[in-house]
């Protein structure tokens, strides 16, 4: 099981925190903006009861938690966690032993928070219950409740742990999101990368399966050949035929293999990350329970005046009716806040938005100030779906009417018109608190879902060019090996068919090309991503000769390594087969050379090459021939440039040297004149 404490913070590939993101930083903010206000409010309250003094303590008590949400002093809380709340239980007992009953209740609840946040599970909510139980048990049996002995004393008591467990949950409940806000972002590509190696596999199963037998029985033929050609001419020309044959039957296979997977409809939907499907879960149980306990609270508020206690003023069903006053408004604000996939918005939302303005006024005029618990939330529902800035304008209205109320209804908030003024300003800072609270994790937990959708999105994409890169190297890399293949074992028996002394050299080569083309297999499927350049032109060279072509190779050897040159590799086979297939050649020139930043392949012959005819936008866009190189080179940065000039026929690709890029261009027309 995951513990708390075991992910503090996102961290990015190379271990770095990753805060600098907008929608880490947003929320990040989000946080630290609605524990600054918590703290505010609590520290007005605690002035206007006990002085400056205990205001300071309360500002004191929000210095170690805000430590924690700011992912600069993060690492603090990581290298001294434990002296750390220590420091916090002592600032938490220190109001109790200097105020006695006037301790402010709610900011001992962030020590439980900071518990929550920092402790493994389940230690972690053993020791935040045992701190709400000790503190409800130090303010009854140590200092006493105000009003201790009296009716109103269970009341104040039940406000006490709602207060205690409310800034414990917005603490740890929105520190926690934005953790797996920042965890999420910073893990962002391990989605497509497991996707992409998912479709990697099936793509070396679909290949092992379809050509892999035949691939390893023409190679089997090809060394067969090789031990029997100087003893037994028939034998060795009837395992040629053999690997021949095996070469274009795995050729044919390779051709459907490029075409399912060119031609692969648009992947499913990738499975979500855990941390990713944690964080609406979380959102959502921290604001259910908020919405409970605020309902009790309502409820309590209302109960504890009774008409049949002494002052009470509430019948039995006012009491019922508040209760179901504040259970509709707790549906509604879920309503509001569920977080979902597809539109933002809840469906009928401007009426399910304008009953929760009804009911939240409604028993104003009955039950006074109590009511305007039910503000906060309203005030978070304007934010969340009004259209901005009308939407601030409504929160701004929501809140100030909270001390417009306060001051028409009610005729007792404290024992002092300095106490009631504490108290006012706690209410109403307390009601921004609960509408940020309310955005925030509901804001918090789409953002998570967003990002969900946004990396499934991104696997999805991933999926896609791996696919089209398959399909690709499958043509340029293994296709264009058989097709070397079969033509080298029909070469081979031309000449053993003239009594050439050349065959056993040229099958020794076949049998070399059998083993590349099994590397290459391994190159296709991911397994293996070294193209060697250098191996390549001298394969080139011998296939070339052996056609008895004569060629002009001039490439320099240390141009002939690096990620610049391993792009030409497909280049190199693409050109030296077309001029073995399409071309009446008797010359070829293989030239690399490097100049301004860029390395130059030219490959041409005096025979004229039928796969030039057409042009690179018809023949580079459907997954084959030279289309397929030119989307090589211009990923690379480069471009490839095709031209027939007469008889013959000429292809140059430049690619930049690292370090050194250069521009994607647009390849050049076929008939251009490189």
């Amino acid at each position: 099981m995951t513990t708390w404490a075991r992910a503090p913070y996102a961290r990015a590939a190379d271990g770095a925190a990753v805060p600098g993101d907008p929608a880490v930083r947003r929320a990040t903010t989000l946080v630290a903006v609605i524990l600054c206000l918590l703290a505010a409010g609590d520290a007005g309250y605690g002035a206007a009861n006990r002085g400056a003094g205990q205001a300071l303590i309360i500002v004191a008590m929000a210095v170690l938690p805000l430590l924690y949400v700011l992912p600069a002093t993060r690492p603090l809380w990581q290298r001294h966690r434990y002296p750390l709340l220590a420091v916090q239980a002592a600032l938490t007992c220190l109001p109790f032993a200097l105020f006695g009953q006037d301790t402010v209740p709610g900011p001992s609840g962030w020590l439980a928070g900071l518990v929550l946040l920092t402790v493994p599970w389940p230690a972690s909510w053993l020791v935040s219950a045992a701190l709400a139980a000790a503190d409800l048990a130090v303010r009854v049996a140590v200092v006493g409740l105000p009003f201790a002995g009296t009716p109103a004393a269970p009341a104040l008591g039940v406000w006490a742990a709602i207060t205690f467990v409310l800034d414990a949950l917005i603490l740890f409940g929105l520190a926690r999101l934005a953790d797996l806000i920042a965890a999420v972002h910073a893990a962002r590509d391990e989605l497509a990368e497991a996707a992409v190696t998912a479709e990697r596999l099936r793509a070396a199963d679909s290949l092992r399966a379809a050509v892999g037998d035949r691939l390893a029985a023409a190679a089997g033929r090809a060394a067969a050949a090789l031990q029997t050609i100087a003893r037994s001419q028939p034998q060795a020309r009837e395992h040629l035929a053999g690997t021949a044959a095996a070469a274009r039957q795995a050729l044919d296979d390779v051709r459907e293999v490029t075409a399912s997977y060119r031609d692969a409809a648009r992947p499913d939907a990738v499975p979500a990350q855990a941390g990713v499907t944690l964080a609406p879960r979380l959102a959502q149980a921290v604001l259910v329970t908020v919405l409970c306990v605020l309902a009790v609270q309502y409820v309590n508020d209302v109960a504890e005046n009774l008409i049949d206690l002494p002052g009470g003023s509430f019948s039995i069903p006012v009491i019922a009716w508040t209760a179901v006053n504040a259970v509709a408004l707790a549906a509604l604000q879920l309503r509001h806040s569920w977080p979902s996939r597809g539109a933002r918005l809840p469906r009928g939302w401007q009426v399910t938005f304008g009953l929760q303005v009804l009911l939240t006024y409604a028993m104003v005029p009955v039950t006074g100030w109590r009511a305007l618990v039910a503000c906060g939330f309203l005030a978070g529902s304007a934010l969340l779906l009004l259209p901005a800035p009308w939407g601030r304008i409504a929160f701004a209205a929501v809140i100030a009417s909270v001390p417009v109320f306060l001051t028409v209804t009610s005729s007792y908030l404290g024992p002092t018109p300095l106490a009631s003024a504490g108290a006012e300003i706690y209410l109403t800072l307390l009601f921004v608190v609960l509408g940020l609270l309310v955005y925030g994790l509901t804001r918090l937990a789409w953002l998570a879902v967003q990002l969900e959708d946004l990396r499934a999105e991104l696997a999805r994409k991933a999926v896609l060019g791996e696919r089209l890169r398959v399909a690709r190297d499958t043509h340029d890399l293994l296709g264009l090996g058989l097709a070397a293949i079969a033509m080298k074992a029909d070469l081979i028996g031309r000449l053993i068919d003239r009594g050439d002394a050349r065959a056993g050299t040229e099958t020794a080569e076949l049998a070399r090309i059998c083993a590349t083309a099994r590397a290459d297999m391994r190159l296709v499927t991911g397994e293996s991503r070294d193209l060697p350049l250098d191996a390549e032109l001298a394969a080139a060279r011998d296939v070339l000769t052996s056609a008895g072509i004569d060629v002009q190779a001039s490439v320099a050897e240390d141009l002939a390594s690096g990620a610049a040159a391993s792009v030409l590799v497909p280049v190199v086979r693409e050109a030296v087969t077309n001029v073995l297939k399409h071309s009446s050649a008797s010359c070829c020139v293989l030239e690399m050379t490097a100049g301004d930043g860029l390395l130059r392949l030219l490959i041409s012959n005096d025979g004229s090459n039928d796969a030039g005819s057409a042009p690179l936008a018809a023949a580079g866009r459907t997954g084959s021939g030279l289309g397929n190189l030119a989307a090589r080179v211009e990923a690379a940065g480069g471009r490839l440039i095709a031209g027939r000039d007469g008889g013959a026929f000429s292809l140059v690709a430049e690619i930049p040297l690292a370090g050194q890029p250069s521009a994607p261009r647009q390849s050049a027309s076929p008939q251009a004149r490189p």
